[in-house]
């Protein structure tokens, strides 16, 4: 019996033939990021636009009880255009993204429109904070995912380089980190009131462990060097504060202090 709240839907085939130009170690990463900045404006501009749909929306439910459809197509829109970038930034499809909000017939991405959605989760910003509250676990979990993601990828670079083939363990896990990637914006954006699936598919079992592990390194190591880099701010501040009350030139006003006398 499938979950109920294992959203969106997503399908997208593995890749047949991977191109190895793309797939040059470090190499055809940074030649798709080149052709990406075009894409990555549009997605800037339209993330500011989805924003301030965001806002509206939330007044729009709290007034109506429904779901405003303007918003509800933009999102969507962006999920897939976002979809489009991940997979030929990981190599799942080698087909630029372009610039439509639709999937380009390259996978499936679907997510309902909420038929009554909570109106005290849509409460402005409060709403927000809510949801971002309840998905602390849930945002730890995916950090996990892409950090492993990022592992896979740079593995299939080798593996589509020296034997043409995309592990199918790696296509996978990829394909479920975007999924939820996709649970957590659907989430936070108000399209599903039901919390998140942690699920993923344990097909390869041990690569997919392996991979999680690598996740979980990586997003530890960033919360600690995040954390050092706070320290040595603090501690340069405290640093600076202390000796500018005691190591300075003196001054003009100083020679002139009766006290030199």
């Amino acid at each position: 019996m499938a979950e109920t709240n294992l959203y969106p839907h997503l399908s997208v085939e593995s890749n047949k033939k991977p191109n190895r130009l793309y797939a040059f170690p470090l190499f055809g990463f940074i030649v798709k990021v080149i052709l990406l900045i075009p894409v990555f404006v549009e997605v800037a501009v339209l993330g500011f636009v989805a924003l301030m749909a965001l806002v509206i929306n939330w007044f729009f439910i709290l007034f109506t009880g429904k779901y405003w459809d303007a918003a509800y197509k933009l999102f969507l829109g962006l999920f897939r255009l976002g979809a489009k970038i991940k997979l030929f930034i990981w190599g799942i499809t080698d087909k630029y993204p372009g610039f439509t909000l639709d999937t380009s017939k390259l996978f499936e991405l679907d997510v309902a429109k909420p038929d009554k959605p909570n109106r005290w989760l849509a409460i402005p910003f409060f709403g927000f904070l809510a949801r971002a509250f309840l998905l602390i676990p849930y945002f730890i979990f995916a950090q996990v995912m892409e950090k492993g993601s990022g592992v896979a990828m740079v593995i299939s670079w080798f593996a589509v380089t020296f034997k043409s083939k995309f592990p199918e363990s790696l296509y996978e896990f990829e394909k479920d980190s975007l999924r939820v990637s996709l649970a957590t914006s659907t989430y936070m954006l108000g399209l599903s009131d039901k919390y998140p699936s942690f699920a993923i598919s344990m097909n390869h079992q041990t690569a997919k462990v392996l991979l999680l592990i690598a996740g979980a390194l990586l997003t530890a190591g960033n919360w600690g060097n995040s954390r050092d880099l706070r320290d040595l701010n603090d501690r340069s501040v405290y640093e600076y504060n202390s000796n500018s009350n005691y190591d300075y030139a003196p001054t003009d006003e100083d020679s002139m202090s009766p006290n030199t006398y």
